[in-house]
């Protein structure tokens, strides 16, 4: 028993870390997050309507992209939703398996990668690394995140970690490329940033591997004209008027008007005084530039990566960073063993680190770590150099020590973690994960057949799309009557669907009208009111909604 223990330690291991990935991603995934946000919830629907006709919530037969709330999210996730809905339903766990799926998936790549990155390694030093590799990654609270919830960049990010890991794989046996060349292309089906940081890291690729790839250069030809083909439309969509080209007019910082500031009357000024070197310096390009530098260098602000996150309280937990401040040390080590002992391989890794914020960058909202995505492998690989470093050298004093010492900080700082995430998150950032939005609609659900009408605000923006998922609305009858204004245009802020009207309450008005059934925020409905049926909190104890019938 002990000789086969010892013969098989490396596969025992990878099955414990595959163990612990796996329980930390699926735990509760239809429970926490407290709540399907409005883009998982939009998801989850148009899955269930291609499911049921073949067609979005729109009517778009198949899509490539879909429209949602006019931002036009990449397909991809829709499609992997499909079947997961068809088996368990149209429910929260069924929307966001595919990501917990592929999320668990992602830490066998980063095994299967490691390995391949370092393959100048000895057998069993590199069988070490990789284990390292795939267990950070495996709980890493970066990659949890976006695990537990139906983030499309997630799916993204496995399909583009297993391009990475078959095209190193090319190098041996070049007929893989084709398989590498599909992933990488799904890859930008799922996800607009992939869109900039695939192109950007195959032609890395093609250079630093030119004269191997030459050798083998009928199969990378056809790979390259099979994947063109295959995003044709993807490149076609920038051009239009929905797809890549309304995501980009978005969230650009091109078209952002509040990216320039003052700088236009600081141009107008010192045009108007001859101040040359001023109209240098406040033009548009200058601005533009270095806005973009601030926000791709936000990525590494220590807050951001540590301590806090960033703006958006649904990408990480209550006061943590994506990272642990565990990593900080062994990141540094690692980076630092990786530019010293470097290779064309861990270079094509330093690379895809350094491109992987500029979707970002150029857009709004920066840090933003779904956007920046493929930044979080990265780390952990890096985290994984810096501690095979300074534990599987052939210095052996005071190892031990150090050892126990590092492994009590890292529970210490992962038990924090798990404290933060699944009991102080859904009580504090339950609201940004638009909690009560189910609860509201059940009791809508319960009450509509004794009123004329209801009215359900929008302020918190999008409601519509849970009553379509929570009651299960048929797509084929909702297709046909999303045009309520017949223009084929929706209101940000407005949407009629049978005796439902999605809009902001005027109580003034609405609590005169008679048989109708109010669906508001606290703000919108007084407390104590006449006809108050129920009140909907948030966790934390405060309102999220009042119920009121005229």
């Amino acid at each position: 028993m002990t000789k086969f223990f010892y013969a098989n330690l490396f596969k025992i291991i990878l099955i414990g870390i595959l163990c612990i990935s796996f329980i930390l991603r699926f735990y509760q995934l239809g429970v926490n997050p407290p709540s399907l946000d409005w883009d998982e919830t939009s998801l989850g629907y148009n899955a269930y309507s291609i499911l049921k006709t073949g067609a979005d919530e729109y009517g778009n037969f198949l899509p490539l992209s879909i429209r949602s709330f006019d931002d036009y999210k990449p397909a991809m996730y829709v499609y992997l939703a499909v079947p997961s809905i068809a088996v368990f339903g149209l429910n929260e766990f069924a929307t966001r398996l595919p990501s917990a799926t592929l999320g668990f998936l992602s830490v066998i790549v980063i095994y299967l990668l490691t390995k391949e990155i370092f393959d100048n390694l000895e057998k069993d030093r590199r069988e070490k690394l990789a284990l390292i590799a795939a267990f950070f990654y495996g709980v890493s609270p970066w990659a949890l995140q976006f695990s537990r919830a139906a983030f499309e960049g997630n799916v993204g990010l496995f399909f583009f970690l297993l391009g990475f890991w078959l095209l190193i794989l090319a190098l041996k046996k070049p007929k893989i490329i084709f398989i590498s060349a599909l992933s990488f292309v799904f890859s930008m089906y799922s996800y607009h940033s992939f869109r900039l940081v695939t192109p950007l890291f195959l032609l890395v690729y093609l250079i630093f591997y030119f004269k191997q790839i030459w050798t083998d250069k009928k199969y990378y030809l056809i790979a390259i004209v099979l994947a063109a083909i295959m995003c044709l439309p993807i490149g076609l969509s920038f051009f239009g008027t929905s797809g890549s080209a309304a995501r980009l007019d978005m969230v650009s910082v091109f078209t952002d008007p509040n990216a320039l500031g003052n700088s236009v009357n600081e141009l107008a000024y010192d045009q108007s005084h001859g101040d040359w070197l001023g109209t240098i310096v406040h033009n548009r390009r200058i601005v533009y530039s270095l806005l973009i530098a601030k926000s791709y260098f936000a990525h590494w602000n220590p807050d951001f990566l540590f301590f806090h996150g960033d703006g958006g309280v649904q990408h990480h937990a209550v006061d943590m960073g994506m990272l642990y401040l565990w990593d900080l040390p062994f990141i540094l080590i690692g980076v630092f063993m990786l530019l010293k002992k470097r290779t064309k391989n861990t270079l094509l890794l330093l690379v895809l680190f350094l491109i992987a914020p500029l979707p970002a960058a150029i857009s709004t909202g920066a840090p933003h770590p779904v956007r920046a995505i493929a930044m979080s492998p990265a780390f952990s690989i890096f985290t994984a150099c810096g501690f095979f470093y300074l534990f599987f050298n052939e210095a052996k004093t005071g190892k031990k020590v150090l050892l126990l010492i590092v492994s009590v900080l890292f529970l210490v700082n992962f038990v924090y973690y798990l404290h933060q995430y699944y009991i102080d998150t859904p009580v504090w950032y339950g609201y940004f994960w638009q909690y009560g939005n189910k609860q509201a609609v059940a009791e809508a659900k319960s009450l509509e057949n004794k009123y004329q009408k209801v009215i359900f605000t929008y302020q918190y923006d999008q409601p519509y799309i849970y009553y379509l998922f929570y009651d299960k609305i048929d797509p084929a009858w909702y297709q046909k009557h999303w045009n309520f204004l017949g223009t084929g245009q929706v209101p940000r802020m407005e949407r009629v669907i049978g005796k439902y009207d999605f809009r902001n309450i005027d109580w003034g008005k609405d609590s005169q009208l008679k048989d109708t059934l109010l669906i508001g925020s606290p703000s919108e409905i007084p407390a104590n009111t006449n006809g108050l049926i129920d009140t909907i909190y948030y966790l934390n104890g405060q309102v999220a909604y009042r119920i009121v019938g005229t």
